[in-house]
């Protein structure tokens, strides 16, 4: 089961969740390989790897200098855990990727096989509309969409689903959309309630139940070089993500029924 975790806006949680869900799986005793898409490598800090200790990276599995699986590396912190890092030089991968003949099935050719050495692969997407981000849907099975609860993500959010569904018409064995995760929930904030209530009604069992309150937390652990559900187990977030977890494995066990 490969899942990406896909929003072009930046700030909505995408690595956070990715995070999370992938420690969440990995307690349940399933094989989980953890995929960083991102320039800065935020995943790969955030499991308390260097910025100097990227190498061998995503980056280089892209560009053909190794095998995937020679870049896959354990997470100490986190049994049954694996990860791709990120890198800094994937700020120019596109460049190198147009110059492939189907520079969008590149990402599904290295993540798709992963899938008979790992129970479940999560694809931490990059933000904005690049060429590597606009790969995920080919190369996710399930699409997983944060947004927080605030005006410009509202906009953003009915920007990414259109072009999804234009990208759907056109193109064949794309990702499902497999829902909408409502993150950084503050009902203290007084326009939330009406954003929450605009994104439920217009997509309905497109949400998942589950809301990911904010919690400073979350802004805490990646200091520490471990998932939020690890740092702090028993705050609300982590409660959250641990439910959510199991929302993401029943819908996914749903569709594979129908």
């Amino acid at each position: 089961m490969v899942l990406g975790v896909h929003n072009p806006k930046g700030g909505v949680g995408k690595t956070t969740t990715a995070v999370n869900i992938a420690a969440v799986i990995a307690a349940m005793g399933r094989r989980v390989l953890l995929v960083d898409l991102e320039a800065y490598a935020g995943a790969s800090i955030s499991l308390g790897i260097a910025p100097a200790d990227m190498r061998p990276s995503i980056a280089d599995v892209l560009l053909g200098h190794i095998r995937p699986q020679d870049a896959v590396r354990p997470v100490p912190a986190v049994r049954n855990l694996s990860l791709l890092t990120g890198s800094p030089a994937l700020t120019q991968i596109d460049q190198r990727l147009a110059e492939l003949r189907r520079p969008e099935r590149r990402l599904a050719e290295i993540v798709r096989p992963m899938n008979a050495a790992f129970d479940v692969v999560i694809v931490d997407a990059p933000n904005g509309f690049t060429l590597l981000a606009q790969s995920v849907p080919y190369a996710a099975e399930h699409l997983i969409v944060p947004v927080t609860p605030f005006y410009l993500p509202l906009e953003g959010l009915a920007q990414y689903l259109r072009w999804y569904q234009a990208l759907r018409t056109r193109r064949k064995g794309l990702a499902t959309l497999l829902g909408i995760l409502l993150t950084q929930v503050d009902y203290r904030v007084p326009a939330t309630r009406e954003i929450v209530e605009i994104i439920r009604i217009h997509n309905r069992d497109g949400v998942f139940h589950t809301e990911v309150p904010r919690d400073s937390r979350a802004i805490e652990a990646p200091s520490h070089g471990v998932p939020l559900v690890s740092y702090a187990p028993r705050c609300a977030a982590s409660d959250a993500y641990r439910r959510m977890t199991g929302e993401i494995l029943q819908r996914v066990a749903q569709q594979q029924r129908r």
